[in-house]
């Protein structure tokens, strides 16, 4: 008899900036998408994360919606327990760059052994700070080939810098015979 889990190999928790992003705007998802494995994840919003978004006046359930539609991934709604706000106190204590909803959000994470997507570079550095697996939309490379294209000015730039000093060896090349020094009398 086959037996299947429910649980997808790849977990990841968004913070609530990621999640309004994605919703604002869609490409952001598609970046995700991209550059992360979402086939067959699941993407935990934490109860801190739903609190933030509807305290900021957006729909939970649209952002969600989107996030399911941009990178395919399952939604999952996630409580904070009595366990993770302890962890959180705890991180607040360790790490300085947190504050209480992040470190609430980090705790979740910590014990749900997900990875973090967050733009927050304050959260960002709590987690390399406790060891937790973390990604940053901000810093994913959106093309790959734009690092090996050179722009089309470049090669003007290099021209006008290099131009001078081809200028300046034809000069003396005309004005001096070689062996020859610049004095007053040969301008005279």
């Amino acid at each position: 008899m086959n037996s299947t889990t429910n649980r997808s190999q790849n977990r990841f928790t968004f913070d609530t900036c990621v999640g309004i992003k994605a919703f604002e705007s869609p490409n952001v998802g598609s970046l995700l998408a991209c550059r992360v494995n979402f086939d067959g994840s699941e993407i935990h919003l934490s109860s801190q994360s739903v609190f933030e978004a509807k305290r900021l006046g957006f729909d939970v359930d649209a952002i969600s919606e989107q996030i399911q539609t941009s990178t395919g991934a399952r939604i999952t709604f996630g409580k904070i327990t009595t366990e993770m706000y302890d962890d959180a106190y705890y991180l607040e204590g360790v790490c300085p760059t947190l504050h209480s909803g992040d470190s609430q959000i980090l705790a979740y994470v910590r014990a749900t052994g997900t990875i973090l997507i967050t733009c927050d570079r304050g959260l960002v550095q709590a987690a390399m700070l406790c060891g937790v697996s973390v990604i940053n939309p901000d810093l994913l490379p959106c093309d790959q080939i734009a690092r090996k294209v050179k722009s089309k000015y470049s090669g003007i730039v290099r021209k006008v810098i290099r131009k001078p000093q081809i200028v300046k060896h034809k000069v003396k090349k005309f004005a001096l015979k070689p062996g020859q020094k610049i004095v007053w009398r040969s301008f005279v």
